[in-house]
């Protein structure tokens, strides 16, 4: 078995199954009064430079918003940003097109009242556990920096994707694509240190002794795994183990290294030239059939249908 202090850690190597992609992203001015609507199906987050707004969602109690804060909305649900939640709101789209002023990248809007400065953004994801990643997360992720202390990652990776933005070269949509996916990380990583209770299976990889073990099955998912095996490496008996592991991740180990074994797979059909028998090989299967009747009972579809469905351009 390999030497567990070269591990990477489980967190990191279940969001590298989560693949997302940036779609837009740009600077606005706004002076009050003013109320934008965002309704496309697609996640958002916005970061804000200077001022205060509300955010508002259907059904939600509105949401403060100042210097500093940067707020996710994963789920892709419709919102308003207002000065004033009685306002009526103009889509987005609508006061895009009737804008005046576009000038060095900078979209300005509403009246001459007091202003506010923020970076709006939208994404989507593409990876085989982004499902299971937003059955856990909430409607809205809220990031505040505490008073006097702003969060220097907020800071930098808003300026760098300023930078890509308005002053495009050779590479700026995959920088951008990257840097969302940076600041999408580590805001998960800030609200779930701050909302442990609410991390469902995610808890696992943050809890130390189980994300050993999960760290285990992710570095070497071919390897023959036992409960007693994987107990070991947690430090913990076989019994306690067990009832650990499937309280904090939400099911027993080995239904997670079956799980973990086809996601796996799913991401080298989708990514990858691997002929399925190699995927097999790789994974745990002693055979494309295995293979087969395994991924298709938890994907409800044959690893040759879910390759052409899911097939990128470009790869065979």
């Amino acid at each position: 078995m390999p030497d567990l202090s070269s591990f990477p850690d489980a967190m990191s190597d279940a969001l590298s199954l989560v693949r997302m992609h940036g779609e837009v992203v740009c600077a606005v001015e706004n002076g009050a009064p003013w109320s934008l609507s965002f309704h496309k199906p697609v996640s958002y987050f916005h970061i804000v430079d200077h001022g205060a707004l509300w955010l508002i969602q259907d059904g939600a109690v509105p949401v403060r918003l100042i210097d500093g804060d940067l707020v996710i909305l994963p789920l892709g649900g419709g919102h308003v940003l207002t000065t004033d939640p009685a306002l009526p709101a103009t889509p987005i789209e609508t006061a895009i097109a009737g804008l005046g002023d576009h000038r060095g990248g900078v979209m300005r809007f509403g009246g001459p009242g007091e202003s506010a400065s923020l970076m709006c953004g939208q994404f989507g994801f593409d990876g085989v556990l982004a499902r299971r990643l937003l059955q856990v997360l909430p409607p809205i992720v809220h990031i505040r920096p505490d008073p006097g202390h702003p969060l220097e990652w907020i800071r930098l990776t808003r300026h760098f994707l300023a930078d890509e933005a308005y002053h495009p070269k050779p590479g700026s949509a995959i920088m951008i694509a990257r840097l969302i996916e940076l600041l999408f990380i580590q805001a998960i990583r800030e609200w779930g240190v701050n909302s442990p209770g609410s991390l469902g299976w995610l808890g696992g990889l943050n809890d130390p002794q189980i994300g050993r073990a999960l760290a285990a099955i992710h570095n070497d998912p071919a390897h023959t795994w036992t409960v007693e095996k994987l107990a070991l490496i947690a430090g913990f008996s076989r019994s306690v183990f067990a009832a650990r592991f499937t309280h904090v991740v939400g099911q027993t180990p080995l239904k997670y290294v079956t799980a973990w074994r086809l996601n796996l797979a799913a991401d080298h059909l989708r990514s990858g030239s691997m002929k399925i028998g190699e995927i097999a090989a790789v994974v745990g299967y002693g055979s494309e059939a295995a293979l087969s009747r395994a991924f298709k009972a938890q994907f409800g579809i044959s690893p040759a249908a879910f390759r052409r469905a899911t097939e990128i351009p470009g790869n065979a």
